[in-house]
């Protein structure tokens, strides 16, 4: 057994600490306990994942100017709050408070909430609340396909951002000890999730239903699985990250099975690496209200897990979800390292 000591952008914001949705880096660069407003103007916005930046210039009592740089959330998560690119323009004058980075030279600032001529463009405790519960749509659906909005299982949070107890082999043990986060977290190099966590990762998702394929996407990071409906065995596949997945009906459930893994430095967790041997199996069931679906999986990998991993979330009918993946950009996701 061991205990991540990884303190999660996502776990402390639902104890109400502002911090990121994502999972992409560790808080480390905020200091969590301060919490400062910033007005100023905007002299720039950076709209590309894995997070939106904002910059701003201050002036001061003194009549200094300062340029801060404020960390958003992804873009796929700012829509959720209503954002587009062209919410905010150069020149307008917006008042952000948040947590500052420990480090004060470096004047940069992750939001709590934004404001704009009095009005609240940005709430990250409403944004988690919303994920937590999910909103009910007016419409009930008969089917898998369409657009979702999977909610934040509070259960899986450990899972997906490193906090809590996993049961790990002696080289899982091992990997954990050697993570470096500034070397080795692939979103450095904008690697997408694989499934289990963009599965329980709380975006957009849309499922596309076809007699010989179904198709899986993801809007935190334009991911893209593939279930082969046409085939029953994995023989002869090659390995991929996102391995190698065949499907079945059984009755309105959906059951997956994917092996052929690749391996992947973070492919059971944050952390967690996977390898060849890992399998999981998952199934999706849409609930009698035709308003969600309950998607559980079983993780394998006795390479680095000691035990499967299993695990429950739902996700809420969203046909009004405008699904829309925007780029990768290598700039943003490093920028956390120049902290």
């Amino acid at each position: 057994m061991r205990n991540c000591s990884y303190l999660s952008i996502l776990v402390l914001s639902l104890l109400l600490v502002p911090l990121s949705v994502q999972a992409h880096h560790s808080t480390a660069i905020y200091d969590t306990q301060q919490e400062i407003t910033v007005e100023g103007v905007v002299t720039g916005l950076r709209w590309a994942n894995p997070h939106v930046y904002i910059y701003l210039d201050q002036t001061t009592d003194s009549g200094e100017v300062v340029n801060w740089e404020i960390e958003g959330f992804g873009p796929w998560a700012m829509r959720k709050m209503g954002w587009s690119r062209d919410s905010i323009t150069i020149g307008d004058t917006l008042t952000v408070k948040g947590n500052p980075a420990r480090n004060p030279r470096n004047k940069s600032l992750y939001p709590q909430t934004i404001l704009y001529a009095g009005n609240t463009l940005f709430d990250g405790q409403q944004f988690f609340a919303q994920a937590l519960s999910g909103v009910t749509p007016e419409n009930a659906t008969d089917s898998l396909g369409g657009t979702w909005s999977t909610l934040l299982a509070q259960s899986l949070i450990p899972f997906l951002v490193g906090e809590g107890e996993m049961d790990l082999t002696e080289e899982g043990v091992a990997a954990v000890a050697r993570w470096d986060e500034q070397t080795m977290n692939p979103g450095i190099s904008c690697t997408q999730l694989v499934a289990p966590p963009m599965m329980i990762m709380p975006d957009g998702k849309r499922i596309t239903l076809g007699n010989e394929t179904i198709t899986i996407e993801g809007d935190y990071d334009g991911i893209v699985r593939t279930i082969h409906m046409d085939i029953t065995t994995h023989e002869g596949a090659a390995p991929s990250p996102q391995g190698h997945s065949i499907g079945r009906w059984e009755g309105d459930s959906l059951v997956i099975d994917t092996s052929h893994f690749s391996d992947h430095i973070m492919g059971n967790g944050w952390s967690v690496p996977s390898g060849s041997q890992k399998h999981l199996m998952e199934r999706l069931t849409l609930n009698e209200d035709g308003k969600s679906l309950t998607y559980h999986f079983e993780l394998m990998d006795p390479q680095y897990l000691a035990s499967p991993i299993t695990g429950d979330t739902s996700w809420s009918w969203d046909p009004a979800l405008q699904f829309m993946v925007d780029e990768c950009d290598l700039g943003n996701a490093r920028r956390f390292l120049e902290h």
